[in-house]
């Protein structure tokens, strides 16, 4: 997937900009997260006869103007709604680490730096976690967020500024990295770690 770099980013942060017409974006596969990896019994039994994570893939394009970086993500869901009790998400992950394994939320030693939009609160979280159950707040970043529904489809643009620190995923132009993504269908309850998931990392290039 190729962020690609643009005079500046302020054209992007509204999810139906024609800016995004002329980026091109990548099909993304997702998986429902294995009910082997739920962190308590309860949750493995509770949804164990019930459909979830059916998001079968989300559309991701990204641009960058040197200094902050946004991601487009548009997929469909059962209802665009924010007012359930369990409302629509979506979260963009990116390594810490070059080790940091995606497929079960990093680890102590190499965690993973999240940013999380949900319909209801609509402001992004930024989530650092640290293996399967294991979430935190994250750092501070300056990060922001627009969304809109059509339908059945949300559209969201996330922004980032660049840069690195303490559990900041690093960003910047000409470097590569890698992305993930997971989809909660707030219409079918979904929540934690009830979700449609990418398992391993689409590679992330930022130009020059």
């Amino acid at each position: 997937m190729r962020s690609y770099r643009v005079d500046t980013i302020k054209n992007y942060l509204a999810p139906t900009s024609e800016y995004w017409a002329r980026v091109k974006p990548t099909r993304i596969t997702l998986i429902p997260t294995p009910l082997g990896m739920q962190p308590t019994a309860y949750i493995r039994a509770s949804w164990a006869d019930k459909k979830y994570g059916e998001t079968a893939s989300v559309e991701a394009a990204s641009v960058h103007d040197g200094e902050s970086w946004a991601v487009h993500v548009r997929w469909t869901t059962v209802a665009a709604k924010g007012d359930a009790e369990f409302p629509d998400a979506v979260a963009v992950a990116l390594p810490i680490a070059r080790d940091s394994v995606l497929a079960i939320m990093g680890s102590t030693e190499a965690p993973i730096h999240y940013l999380r939009w949900d319909a209801r609160n609509k402001a992004v979280r930024s989530i650092i976690a640290s293996g399967i159950g294991s979430s935190a707040p994250g750092p501070e970043v300056k990060q922001a967020a627009q969304a809109t529904a059509q339908g059945h489809t949300w559209q969201v643009v996330i922004t980032r500024a660049f840069g690195t620190g303490k559990n900041v995923a690093p960003l910047k132009a000409g470097a590569k990295t890698g992305i993930g993504f997971a989809v909660w269908r707030g219409g079918n309850d979904e929540r934690a770690g009830i979700k449609a998931f990418s398992v391993d990392w689409t590679e992330l290039e930022l130009d020059a």
